[in-house]
């Protein structure tokens, strides 16, 4: 009986620790993908004297790729390797995906809309933080300011990158409806969806900030 117990407890340990190590590299990696974005982005802000019309193409080589790989959280979610909802998850990246593919791809007239550029870096932010989050999480622990900065910024880039997603879909609107009349419907509909979507999100993250900056704080204490 002893030896059972042993091989089923070393077996449950070996397919836990791949996951774990794979979950582990998938953060650092999508992490410097985000990083590298927002550097370009900053990059080149600031060597054209922040005008903001060349930040699509400095970035676009790169975003569609990081973007979309974060599909790969619904299969985290769906397989149970993290403990993320996968009807949130999905929703999320579908909606990232889209302002990539959906938008930004099928319309090129919107490129140099300023909306662009507050749109990837509010995203680039939030991201990073993110998956420095995850990454820690994983690692074993969560430095504070990591841990204060997930749950703090969003009260700034759910706004600005909620908004710069809306006036995306917005500014697009002209020529959605030149391509196809239905997918200027759709467009319209989706924006609408926003409404009722933020004060939800904010509503989670506000319930999500307490719990856990009072654990750190406790933490602190003991």
């Amino acid at each position: 009986m002893p030896p059972q117990k042993k091989a089923t407890k070393a077996q449950n340990k070996g397919p836990q620790g791949l996951i774990k190590a794979y979950l582990m590299a998938y953060n650092q990696i999508s992490f410097l993908g985000w990083s590298w974005i927002l550097v370009l982005a900053i990059k080149e802000l600031v060597e054209n004297d922040f005008n903001y019309t060349g930040v699509f193409n400095a970035v676009w080589k790169y975003l569609p790729a990081v973007q979309t790989a974060a599909a790969l959280e619904i299969v985290h979610a769906a397989a149970g390797w993290v403990r993320s909802s996968v009807a949130t998850t999905f929703t999320q990246v579908l909606s990232r995906v889209f302002l990539v593919w959906g938008v930004n791809f099928l319309f090129p007239e919107i490129h140099t809309h300023w909306s662009f550029t507050t749109m990837v870096i509010s995203w680039c932010i939030a991201e990073c933080v993110r998956y420095a989050y995850y990454f820690f999480n994983l690692a074993g622990g969560v430095p504070s300011i990591v841990n204060w900065l997930r749950y703090t910024l969003f009260f700034v880039l759910y706004p600005t990158g909620a908004g710069s997603e809306v006036l995306m879909m917005y500014v697009s609107l002209p020529y959605a409806k030149a391509w196809n009349e239905y997918y200027y419907y759709l467009l319209i509909v989706l924006m609408l969806v926003y409404i009722p979507g933020l004060p939800t999100m904010y509503g989670h993250m506000i319930g999500q900030r307490k719990k856990y900056l009072k654990a750190q704080k406790e933490k602190k204490t003991q």
